[in-house]
């Protein structure tokens, strides 16, 4: 698992806010991080798989496609 830092996590949320997406949490907790949309929507997150590959990264969602962690590629 790859640990985004805070600057980037605000970069997702702006990247994709300017596309009219929809909104990610950022959850920090003691050594662990991970992402979470309120919905699941596919052009989200197909954005947020686009962010993420395009800084040579992965992300691996949960079943129900809400909450996603980044993973080293």
């Amino acid at each position: 698992m790859y640990m985004p830092t805070y600057e980037q996590a605000l970069e997702l949320k702006k990247y994709l806010s300017d596309r009219g997406l929809s909104y990610v949490h950022f959850h920090d907790q003691c050594g662990s991080q991970f992402f979470s949309f309120d919905e699941y929507d596919e052009e989200s997150a197909n954005a947020v798989r686009e962010f993420w590959q395009e800084k040579g990264l992965g992300v691996s969602f949960s079943d129900d496609m809400l909450r996603f962690i980044v993973t080293e590629a």
